[in-house]
């Protein structure tokens, strides 16, 4: 069963570029900012990062800098998934959403997310090998919901829907509550870990997961608790909302077109709120996740 992978982290590195930044003339001080926030792998909060540097001198100055690796470190995540472009598999996914969650809680300790997140995968593994004899690909996805919903408890947050923490990965899976893309990221990271085929499904209005091997294909609805759908049901969601028949509404959803429609319900979100500063910030990353083009 596969986890979050291992983060890889010099100290020294780190500690040799602050010492170039506290030197460089102010034209470089950038660069090496940036330098810095690349070398710091995903999986640890730059706090983190922060206080394993060994010089008393440096770690002051790397606190005082702080706000900026901060920001320089999830621009170059973003940018990295622009560049893979729309891949259909989710080895990105887990670094983006937790990027993206620390824009809310930048000392949220990733170590938390994987240990829930392995702790949960475990639990349905467990169910697996229960019934190895006849485990079918359907009663996979009964397992999973089964662990999902009725053992964990995720569901969506219909009385707050519009709270912008229902999309912070963080937030989710300490709450247990959030709107259908972020729970849909929940079972999505879970079966990662396992290795089922499923996929996010870009559905206007109400995303959803589809689970798809040779023998079984199913959707399914995280925010209702993991309820079953099949793809008439769900094209008559769309004729009662208004949207015309379309295959495109069915197709997999990539990790950057996953990320970017997070990014433009918490804009939404802020925007109802008159929180013009965290307004800003998503808009930023949005703008570059929708660029080739890398702009500082």
């Amino acid at each position: 069963m596969a986890s979050g992978q291992q983060p890889h982290f010099s100290s020294e590195d780190i500690t040799r570029l602050l010492f170039e930044w506290e030197v460089a003339p102010p034209e470089k001080k950038r660069f090496l900012l940036k330098m810095i926030a690349s070398r710091i792998p995903w999986q640890m909060s730059i706090e983190e990062a922060t206080e394993e540097v060994k010089d008393p001198v440096l770690r002051v100055m790397a606190r005082a800098v702080f706000e900026d690796i901060f920001k320089y470190r999830i621009r170059h995540s973003f940018f990295k998934l622009t560049l893979r472009g729309n891949a259909s598999h989710y080895k990105d996914l887990e670094e983006s959403v937790v990027q993206l969650s620390s824009l809310a809680y930048p000392t949220q300790k990733y170590s938390e997310i994987a240990k829930e997140l392995d702790r949960i995968a475990l639990r349905v593994s467990e169910l697996f090998d229960e019934h190895e004899g006849h485990l079918s690909d359907e009663l996979k996805v009964q397992l999973l919901v089964q662990v999902m919903f009725q053992e964990e408890g995720f569901v969506g947050n219909i009385q707050n829907y519009n709270d912008p923490s229902n999309s912070y990965l963080y937030h989710v899976i300490k709450s247990k509550l959030g709107i259908p893309i972020s729970l849909s990221v929940v079972y999505l990271l879970v079966a990662q870990r396992l290795g089922l085929p499923l996929y996010g499904t870009n559905l206007p209005l109400h995303f959803l997961l589809q689970y798809e091997s040779d023998s079984y294909f199913t959707y399914i609805d995280p925010f209702h608790g993991g309820v079953l759908l099949d793809r008439f049901t769900c094209e008559k969601f769309l004729e009662a909302n208004g949207y015309p028949l379309s295959s495109k509404y069915f197709t997999k959803a990539s990790t950057l077109s996953i990320i970017k429609r997070m990014c433009r319900n918490l804009i939404h979100m802020y925007r109802e709120k008159s929180s013009k500063e965290m307004e800003q910030q998503i808009s930023e990353q949005l703008s570059i996740l929708e660029s080739r083009t890398h702009v500082e």
